[in-house]
């Protein structure tokens, strides 16, 4: 279970101005983020939105910051764990990220606490991250939490790591002209959406020209189905332009979610919902108590998670699984995607056995591997034979 470490609460509180155990105050946060939310995820409103520049607003990047900052700091981890398993941050002397749309800073301090989580790639690497967005407010913000969250951070944790932040402002028109060097790392989260459709292949363009021949790309965002299946096809998209899919993807090919108009894929991930934001739910009507994102891992290296997690390269056997476990009258069935398709996959009661009882258990965006199964068409049948193994958690864990 994803957890926000306890030093970040504190900062959170001194850099809003809200005290995070004051009710009264948590209830002013929470009727902004009950408009914000209701803009965010109404179509006809979400458009307008998100193209103005919202979180120039002081009231909103307060509720913002409290709120949404919060509830996606941790959703960075998943890609990262899921990039650890290559052996990718192991041995860097220098380590080079750039952050497109930083907003408030919400990837930058979530990759800083995920890599003192996990200090053992990161003791002898310098770290640098250039921070771009476009609203000078946000960047000014960023600026001045920055030094606040690294001094608390480095007052929690034991052992620190040398990181550099470079903030600056940026237009994506005009974002060519203001690099000369590629990065190993590319974050974007919660920014395709933020993208006029006509301008995506300019941020494409700005991806495929930073990143490096070995680096890899995290593309982040809301698990609504309309921004979900907009990053599916900026990932189609990235495959013509030469990129593979390393995660969540257990295929290179096209998306079988965008062969209908209703389907669409993302994760969904436990974590300790801490009390302030439980309050602001019960006021917003929110409820966060899982964290639901979309996100694709790519890299132009011909590599693959199920390589490393595996040990083989084997896009039939092994599976993700992209929906929920439905569990009815005689049956349990989900939805699992790799080479073969977009699969429903079905399990009655009267077949159970040792072999696959571990179906019975799985969770959303785990990677399990079946054998001995039977396909017709679009669908797979569990039998008494079928053996169903676990190999990743949703968290990129094995």
């Amino acid at each position: 279970m994803l957890e926000i470490p306890k030093f970040y609460e504190s900062f959170l509180s001194k850099v809003s101005s809200v005290n995070l155990n004051s009710p009264r105050q948590l209830k002013k946060v929470a009727e902004i983020v009950a408009a914000m939310s209701e803009y965010f995820t109404r179509k006809n409103l979400r458009k307008e939105f998100v193209f103005y520049d919202y979180l120039s607003n002081g009231e909103v990047q307060k509720g913002y910051l409290v709120y949404f900052t919060t509830t996606n700091l941790l959703k960075v981890y998943v890609p990262l764990n899921e990039i650890s398993h290559s052996g990718f941050f192991r041995g860097k002397k220098k380590l080079e990220i750039l952050d497109i749309g930083t907003g408030l800073g919400t990837v930058v301090m979530g990759t800083i606490i995920w890599m003192h989580e996990n200090i053992r790639y990161f003791r002898n690497t310098e770290v640098k991250f250039v921070a771009l967005d476009k609203v000078e407010q946000n960047i000014r913000k960023f600026q001045e939490n920055l030094e606040f969250f690294l001094n608390d951070l480095r007052n929690h944790y034991p052992e620190t790591i040398k990181v550099e932040v470079e903030p600056a402002i940026f237009d994506i028109e005009h974002a060519f002209e203001m690099f000369d060097k590629r990065f190993d790392l590319i974050t974007v989260a919660n920014t395709l959406n933020e993208v006029v459709y006509e301008k995506r292949n300019k941020l494409l363009r700005l991806i495929n020209s930073g990143i490096k021949d070995d680096g890899f790309v995290i593309l982040i965002e809301p698990a609504l189905m309309i921004t979900s299946r907009d990053l599916l096809d900026f990932r189609d998209k990235m495959i013509k332009q030469g990129f593979y899919i390393y995660s969540p993807c257990l295929r290179n090919s096209n998306c079988p979610a965008l062969e209908t108009d209703k389907d669409w894929c993302h994760t969904e991930v436990e974590w300790k919902r801490p009390e302030f934001i439980r309050q602001i739910d019960l006021v917003a009507k929110n409820y966060r108590k899982t964290l639901k994102f979309s996100y694709i891992v790519a890299t132009k290296k011909d590599m693959n998670l199920i390589d490393f997690v595996a040990g083989e390269r084997n896009f039939k056997d092994y599976f993700r699984v992209v929906s929920q476990l439905i569990v009815e009258k005689g049956k349990k069935h989900c939805f699992v995607c790799n080479e073969i398709g977009r699969l429903h996959c079905v399990k009655l009661d009267r077949v159970d056995s040792p072999q696959n009882q571990i179906f019975d258990e799985i969770d959303r965006y785990e990677i399990i591997t079946m054998k001995n199964f039977v396909k017709s068409d679009k669908e797979i049948k569990i039998t008494q034979e079928t053996e169903v193994k676990k190999v990743l958690n949703n968290e990129g864990k094995i």
